[in-house]
């Protein structure tokens, strides 16, 4: 199999470095990536994809149906950017000021779309009907997986796969585990609002950075005095912003501070962040205070399944591919929206220069590098290894 798929990949040619670097090259921000979704549904409709109905937004969904029977499995991109400058000096550097693909997603996109030209050029590869989606707006909240999902997308799959870059592991690697793999997320804020005064007069006021001050410790103390130590989530405070700095003998009027919660599982996110509010509210009214809280819960928990996972690490090896079993992370993934509906795998593929030339570079960050021509048609053929083992060793029932 893996010869055959080597060979597959090797037909299909510079194009995969070229629509990665074009995408690059035209990044487009979360639920405004117009131009990118219109690039990709004219490559999926020139390949002779039908395109799924009833998507909404950027997002764009194209299937193929093979001759013989199987189970209907989907393959994610994401297809936005992130609102940042491009340092890296290449001829293929971000053309859109201030926007730019510094998490990978261009690579994710480049490669799904081989995959699907590829497999639409050899429909007796498939079993079945494979859907290749194409998501919007994976890095801002509430993410375009969440609207897939209520788009009825996930009645239509029995698996789904997905995977990211990591321009922190060098190419060749492939990190794959069963089991939660990011974190459930949530940010609140806090607007703490008393009675403003002379500092000369405490006793005409009700000072709000009093119950303000009470919360830090408050809310630092949750994991610790609240949560079960084997379940158990991190919370911070981010901000804190009162008074005028220099205007000594003035008490506020107000204080609004904020901050995050993550935890590996989602009911502990969700009691953090109810534990949160209880905490703003009683002692803010302890004070004679009033609390406005804003809560916003992100991405839950991203649960990767034991047969999904176990195929995607059969097909690392197949392409050789080393494997490796790093802990979860604290960061959070929108494809979690769709573990929580159907069997799901996801990996994090190394991308980083093996030679050293372009050191190692964190995500999110204005030098931002991947060693695409070495990285790209490694991550096509395990792409291409996983769906064929997939069909073979899955069964529909659910």
């Amino acid at each position: 199999m893996n010869e055959m798929i080597k060979k597959l990949v090797d037909a299909y040619g510079e194009k995969l470095i070229d629509n990665r670097r074009y995408l690059h090259a035209h990044p487009e921000l979360s639920f405004k990536e117009t131009q990118t979704a219109a690039w990709i549904r004219q490559h999926l409709q020139a390949a002779g994809i039908p395109l799924l109905t009833g998507i909404h937004g950027n997002s764009t969904v194209g299937y193929l149906k093979g001759s013989t029977d199987g189970p209907a499995i989907g393959f994610r991109a994401d297809i936005d950017a992130l609102g940042l400058t491009e340092e890296n000096d290449l001829p293929y550097k971000s053309q859109h000021d201030g926007v730019m693909h510094a998490c990978g997603h261009d690579a994710h996109t480049a490669v799904l779309l081989a995959m699907a030209e590829i497999l639409a050029q050899h429909k007796e590869l498939i079993h079945g009907t494979i859907y290749f989606i194409f998501q919007q707006a994976e890095e801002f909240l509430p993410g375009g997986a969440k609207g897939l999902v209520e788009d009825g997308l996930m009645d239509s799959l029995d698996y789904i796969f997905g995977w990211h870059v990591s321009a922190m592991d060098t190419v060749g690697t492939a990190d794959i585990s069963s089991g939660v793999r990011t974190a459930a997320v949530g940010t609140y804020d806090l607007k703490i609002t008393g009675k403003g005064g002379h500092g000369g007069s405490p006793h005409q006021c009700n000072n709000p950075i009093i119950p303000a001050a009470e919360l830090v410790s408050a809310i630092n103390l949750i994991p610790a005095l609240k949560c079960d130590p084997l379940a158990n989530c991190t919370v911070s405070v981010s901000n804190l912003i009162c008074g005028v700095a220099g205007v000594d003998n003035v008490l506020p009027e107000t204080v609004v501070m904020g901050g995050n919660i993550r935890s590996l599982n989602t009911d502990v996110r969700d009691f953090a962040m109810a534990e949160i509010k209880r905490l703003a509210e009683s002692i803010s009214a302890a004070h004679q205070c009033q609390c406005d809280v804003h809560l916003v819960y992100g991405y839950p928990a991203l649960d990767v399944d034991a047969a999904c996972a176990a195929i995607m690490e059969k097909a690392a090896r197949e392409t050789g591919l080393t494997v490796e079993k790093k802990n979860p992370s604290l960061g959070a993934e929108d494809f979690a929206y769709y573990s929580q509906k159907k069997p799901a795998g996801f990996v994090h593929l190394g991308l980083a220069d093996p030679t050293g030339v372009h050191a190692p570079t964190p995500h999110h960050n204005p030098s931002f590098y991947i060693d695409d021509a070495k990285g790209l048609p490694l991550a096509l053929q395990f792409i291409l290894t996983t769906y064929l083992l997939a069909v073979k060793e899955l069964n529909t029932k659910q």
